[in-house]
């Protein structure tokens, strides 16, 4: 009786695992197989089936899951979330980890293509944590979207690099050679403004694959990449070789800051005519940030070919308005409080799942143990870098004398009220360090008398308008001289000048100006010395025209 028990529930257990495996649809596997070689044929597989037609929670799940994927494959646009999210209801309390990870992903991909980005992230992230470590398409695909997030959001702190540097490695261990070279693409696109050889590495990799795959799209994406990257390190002859190389491929261009790119490459090589050319065939109405901030350097750079100053300067401001608008973009200040936010959650989460307090207390403990170390740490650290670079500038204030700063006191008498007083309080508070009110055992203090001296804000129009003046009369239209010698100068750059006309150390311009350090105050010059095309050291090129 037993025996004949046994054998029924057996064939019962049989019974029931055949009937689980044939409430799967067909059609829907086939059109999962698919799904990354033939994308389009999976969504005409699955545009034939009529979803209502389909047996069984399981498959109306996998149905929408399949159909909002097969979307993104073939045009990247989805209209709805309707169906993503009935998958994610589904998979949710379901064992199949992988169409769960998926739905996240896609969930995310709505809203990426939604510009929405903060919220994108947080599907993404999601996706990332409940990934298995062995599922190599999921990881990858998750990756390299937030590396797209990130980089097309100016994301700071490389969260964009170490996002396709993993995409890269995942494409890689799926031997997906296109994926593969387009994850390293954008590794270079990264690299390039940081450390051009690791870009160049990337890039001949990316279009070695490119090549053997015969893929012209990418070869033609590459060598613009390979063109920006020159153009921003000033190189416009190497620039020109790989933007006219894409131009050949397609005869045309297909976004306008490849235009500009040219644009402004002949411009630097005088060539105005072709300049201006490149420069009228994109419509300016379809420009990006990034389309604008190339258009305007372009036409900044035919205006000084021309020698039209007030066009010049006017481009100039433009260019920078967007160029600060880009660097202090909100958007990216989100993206990472959210990734930050996530793995705060991720953490908080994992430890609601420990069954006992005690574990639940050492785990906390723990990490709060680890969390205030890491902050001591680096709190020492920086308390030790900033004493270092404060006490490097109070020495060099005190190698100074006070004769300098007298002589310049004296002459403020008859000058306008707002800047006598302004420069004078600097002259105090310098010569409060000078005088050794610095004292390496006090931090506060010494925090305290290094930062007194606020920056003087280049908006401060009254001020900058009376040292002006100043200047050209205590030293023959000095300030006349540069400012008409040299238009390209930025407002900017002409009050990093006024401060060296004035005799201020780099010491002492540090402070006043509230950099870091000293050495930040000599990288500027250089760059206003390479601005100026000048030969020689910039400190005596001013003192030749101050003192002549």
């Amino acid at each position: 009786m037993k025996k004949l028990l046994y054998i029924s529930l057996l064939a019962v257990l049989l019974s029931a695992a055949i009937s689980c495996n044939r409430s799967v649809d067909k059609r829907l596997v086939l059109a999962d197989t698919l799904m990354w070689t033939r994308p389009d044929s999976t969504l005409a597989i699955l545009s034939a089936i009529n979803r209502d037609s389909l047996q069984g929670d399981e498959n109306q799940a996998y149905y929408a899951l399949l159909f909002t994927q097969a979307q993104f494959r073939c045009n990247g646009n989805c209209t709805s979330d309707t169906l993503i999210n009935s998958a994610l209801d589904f998979y949710s309390d379901n064992h199949n980890r992988e169409h769960y990870t998926r739905s996240l992903l896609y969930k995310g991909s709505y809203f990426e293509e939604r510009a929405n980005p903060v919220e994108a992230i947080k599907w993404f992230k999601q996706a990332e944590d409940n990934a298995d470590s062995t599922d190599y398409r999921n990881l990858a695909q998750i990756n390299m979207r937030l590396g797209m997030l990130y980089f097309n959001n100016y994301a700071t702190n490389n969260l964009d690099l170490n996002k396709f540097k993993m995409a890269a490695h995942y494409y890689e261990i799926l031997n997906d050679k296109k994926m593969t070279m387009a994850a390293l693409e954008y590794c270079g696109n990264v690299l390039r403004i940081s450390d051009v050889n690791e870009a160049i590495k990337c890039y001949d990799k990316a279009l070695l694959t490119a090549k053997e795959l015969k893929d012209t799209t990418n070869i033609y994406s590459i060598d613009v990449n390979y063109a920006l990257m020159y153009i921003e390190d000033s190189l416009y002859s190497q620039a020109k070789k790989y933007i006219l190389e894409a131009y050949r491929l397609n005869n045309r261009f297909e976004e306008n800051n490849n235009y500009y790119m040219l644009s402004l490459i002949y411009a630097n090589q005088k060539d105005i005519d072709s300049a201006e050319y490149f420069i009228s065939l994109p419509d300016k109405s379809q420009n990006t940030a990034y389309d604008s901030l190339l258009m305007y350097k372009a036409l900044r750079e035919i205006a000084l070919c021309k020698n039209d100053i007030p066009q010049y300067r006017k481009f100039d401001k433009q260019y920078y308005r967007i160029s600060d608008s880009l660097e202090h973009n909100e958007t990216k200040y989100k993206l990472l409080d959210s990734e930050q936010g996530f793995d705060a959650d991720r953490i908080a989460s994992k430890g609601k799942k420990v069954n006992t307090l005690n574990k639940t207390i050492i785990i906390l403990v723990a990490l709060f143990l680890i969390l205030a170390l890491v902050t001591a740490a680096l709190f020492i650290i920086s308390r030790r870098k900033n004493r270092k670079d404060q006490q490097q500038m109070i020495d060099e204030l005190k190698e100074e004398s006070f004769g300098n700063y007298e002589e310049l006191r004296s002459n403020l008498a008859d000058f306008d009220n707002h800047f006598s007083k302004t420069m004078n309080e600097r002259l105090k508070s310098l010569e409060e360090i000078m005088t050794g009110a610095y004292n390496p055992n006090q931090d506060s203090k010494s925090s305290e008398v290094v930062h007194k001296i606020s920056p003087i804000a280049d908006d401060d129009t009254k001020f900058w308008e009376g040292l002006y003046s100043y200047i050209n009369i205590k030293h023959d239209g000095a300030m006349d001289k540069i400012a008409n010698d040299y238009p390209q100068l930025s407002a900017s750059d002409l009050n990093f000048i006024k401060l060296m006309c004035c005799g201020f150390s780099d010491a002492a311009i540090a402070v006043c100006r509230n950099y870091r350090n000293v050495a930040s105050v000599r990288s500027r010059r250089r760059k206003i010395r390479d601005k100026m095309g000048i030969e020689g050291n910039l400190t005596d090129y001013i003192s030749s025209i101050t003192q002549g």
